[in-house]
């Protein structure tokens, strides 16, 4: 692989990182404005985008970490 390809790979990923996050940001507000029956403010949006994600890392996290424990023998069944 060349650099030039390395690069533009590295560019494309980015690239869809942020598509990712704008869509996500872009689902929140539309889920707001359903809630609200108005068109939120950016702020709003902001806050629910970063609790958004902020929740969904913990939930991927925990579901993750039992999962290992549980293929590893660590989980406590009681």
């Amino acid at each position: 692989m060349r650099f030039g390809t390395l690069k533009s790979v590295m560019v494309m990923s980015g690239l869809k990182r942020e598509q990712k996050q704008r869509y996500l940001k872009a689902r929140v507000a539309m889920a707001l404005y359903s809630e609200y029956g108005r068109v939120p403010k950016e702020a709003e949006i902001d806050s629910m985008y970063h609790l958004t994600r902020v929740l969904y890392k913990a939930v991927l996290d925990m579901r993750f970490l039992r999962k290992h424990q549980k293929h590893t023998g660590q989980l406590a069944l009681f």
